[in-house]
């Protein structure tokens, strides 16, 4: 049986990180042991990690993740 979450330190699931901008942060994705974690920063701010199943999980956390955010400054 194969695992569904390799660990990311094989080089092929290297190239699976993914950075995207959103509303000016960037989020980093990457699968971990067992889930996708996104690593969300902005220039001088503390990051925001949000784990997730798959990666569409992870993504849609985080960018609701920068949407509270956001409100919550302005």
């Amino acid at each position: 049986m194969t695992d569904p979450h390799p660990y990311p330190t094989d080089p092929e699931m290297l190239d699976e990180a993914l950075a995207l901008e959103y509303l000016g942060y960037t989020i980093r994705l990457q699968p971990t042991l067992l889930e996708w974690m996104a690593v969300i920063t902005q220039p001088n701010q503390r990051p925001g990690i949000v784990l997730a199943a798959d990666r569409e999980a992870t993504l849609i956390k985080a960018q609701d993740w920068i949407a509270v955010q956001a409100k919550s400054q302005g």
